[in-house]
C-alpha cells in the first residue's frame, strides 16, 4: 500500500507566518493553485480513498482532488492541526525557539492548548486505524497539515523532537509511505518527505 501524506495548500495566515492551529482559515489564490498542481501530479497514483481534516485550507485541497478524478473523500476530525489554544491566530515568537519542550507546553497548557502527548496520540492512532482498514493492494491520499505530517514521520522513524522541529512540510508537498502490513515490525517505510519539485 502507498499512502500519499500531502499537506493543504496556502493560505494568507501561511504568508504572514500566523499561527493557524484549529482556527478555519481558507485557502488563498495561490494555495488553491497549489491544489491544482498537486492534483495533476497525483492522477496516475490508482488513489482508492482520500481522508482528510476537516478545516477547510484541507477539506478544499482534498476536494480540488476529488472533484478532477472521482476518488470518495472522507473528512477525519482527528486529523486537525496541533492547537495552540488562545495561540492561535498570533504570529510566532523566536523567542519559543530557545525554550525547552517542557517549557513550551506549560505555556501552550496555560492558554487551553492541546498538550503534545494528546496530539501524538490522536494523530498517530488515527493514521494507524485507517491504513489498517484498508486492503494492501489500495493507495491512500491523506490531506492535513504540517504539524500532523511531522508528528507521523518522527513517529515512523522513532525520532527525537529534533527531527519534529527541524522537519519542514511545504504547502502541497507530497510525503510518500510504504505500508507493508505482513511485517511484524517496521511495517511503515518512507519513501520521501516534502516532495513538491512539481511546484516550479
Amino acid at each position: 500500500m502507498n499512502i500519499y501524506l500531502v499537506r493543504h495548500g496556502e493560505t494568507d495566515y501561511n504568508k504572514e507566518r500566523l499561527l493557524m492551529g484549529q482556527l478555519d482559515i481558507p485557502l488563498n489564490e495561490l494555495g488553491i493553485s497549489q491544489s491544482e498542481k498537486v492534483s495533476r501530479v497525483l492522477e496516475n497514483k490508482n488513489i482508492s480513498k482520500i481522508y482528510s481534516s476537516d478545516l477547510q485550507r484541507a477539506s478544499k485541497t482534498a476536494e480540488i482532488i476529488k472533484n478532477t478524478q472521482s476518488i470518495p473523500l472522507e473528512l477525519i476530525p482527528n486529523f486537525r492541526e496541533h492547537t495552540l489554544g488562545k495561540m492561535d491566530g498570533i504570529k510566532w515568537s523566536q523567542e519559543w525557539d530557545e525554550i525547552e519542550k517542557n517549557e513550551f507546553e506549560e505555556i501552550i497548557l496555560m492558554e487551553n492548548g492541546e498538550s503534545f502527548a494528546h496530539f501524538e496520540n490522536r494523530i498517530w492512532d488515527t493514521f494507524v486505524k485507517i491504513t489498517e482498514n484498508h486492503s494492501i493492494d489500495e493507495n491512500l491520499l491523506i490531506i492535513t497539515h504540517g504539524g500532523c505530517i511531522r508528528m507521523i514521520v518522527m513517529k515512523i522513524l522513532r525520532a527525537t523532537e529534533d527531527i519534529f522541529s527541524n522537519l519542514s512540510i511545504d504547502n502541497c508537498s507530497i510525503t510518500q509511505i510504504i505500508y507493508l502490513p505482513q511485517r511484524k515490525i517496521h511495517k511503515y517505510r518512507i519513501i520521501s518527505i516534502n516532495s513538491n519539485c512539481y511546484m516550479e
